[in-house]
């Protein structure tokens, strides 16, 4: 049976779980949808069993899909370890990983489950550059990163990516302001404000509101995520962040849910490298995070 499975289609059926939808795991994947289809169609066969069941919204794991695949990220990550181990050749062999994002992102759940990965690999030295989105992208495409996460939905050519985790966008404005009393704030109601962003992180707001939505004036910073939060305590514009990131707002502003016709604006968090990375760390760390975001 093994002989008669791809090891990429073994993978195409957790993105396919991840997204819910043929459709969508096609265009992450970068294959044709009906291909991906007749490969899970195939997969199913070969072994026996039917993995997802479809419906009108999309498609979901069979129970006895639900543990093959539980059971096939855990070979996975085994076999990327074991992959890992054949490349270096020992195990404890000191190994270097570059890791770039943009300050907000990097502030938040990412920092976590760097620190995390850290403490289960104290033989990777981790290296972090923080970047705007598209100095994140522009470092991807050189030897500087081995990895980037980025809200940004718009990826090199030929990067392989794994989606992370879905997070809604908050304001964030001065305590003194008007706007400060309301625990959710409409997108129109920014119309006349000035939004702060950090350089080149223009792009963010592109991808996640809807077309036709009038953006505020906007005014970009090069500095870190820290000192924009700062200007904006200081009432001199408003700032956006992850929902997820509340509790990092400095004293003298304070963070409000932010929809638009009442509801959240979605962001999607990405993982990309290099399909011709032959850092050894990387399947680890790449691993690790799939790991770390399953939910």
């Amino acid at each position: 049976m093994r002989s008669s499975i791809q090891l990429a289609t073994l993978n195409y059926a957790l993105v396919v779980a991840e997204e819910g939808s043929f459709l969508r795991a096609a265009r992450r994947a970068g294959i044709d949808h009906t291909a991906l289809s007749r490969r899970i169609r195939d997969l199913e066969y070969a072994i026996g069993t039917r993995i997802f069941h479809r419906h009108a919204r999309g498609v979901g794991p069979t129970p006895a899909g639900q543990r093959f695949l539980d059971r096939l990220r855990s070979v996975l990550l085994e076999l990327d370890n074991t992959l890992t181990l054949a490349r270096t050749g020992i195990k404890d062999e000191q190994q270097r990983l570059s890791i770039c994002s943009n300050g907000m992102v990097l502030a938040g759940r990412v920092l976590d489950a760097i620190i995390d990965f850290g403490k289960c690999h104290p033989n990777v030295t981790v290296s972090l550059i923080e970047g705007s989105q598209p100095e994140a992208r522009a470092a991807l495409g050189s030897t500087e990163v081995d990895v980037t996460v980025t809200s940004s939905s718009r990826s090199n050519g030929g990067a392989f990516e794994l989606k992370l985790w879905k997070d809604a966008l908050a304001v964030v404005v001065a305590s003194s302001h008007s706007l400060a009393c309301r625990p959710v704030i409409e997108w129109s109601e920014l119309g006349q404000e000035t939004l702060l962003v950090r350089r080149g992180e223009a792009v963010l707001l592109a991808d996640a509101v809807e077309n036709g939505v009038q953006l505020p004036p906007i005014v970009e910073h090069h500095v870190s995520a820290g000192i924009l939060l700062r200007l904006v305590g200081n009432g001199l514009g408003v700032a956006l962040i992850h929902d997820r990131d509340a509790n990092s707002v400095p004293e003298g502003a304070v963070c409000r849910k932010l929809r638009i016709g009442g509801k959240p604006i979605q962001i999607c968090n990405f993982a990309r490298w290099r399909q011709d990375n032959a850092n050894p760390a990387l399947p680890i760390f790449i691993a690790f995070l799939r790991d770390w975001y399953s939910f």
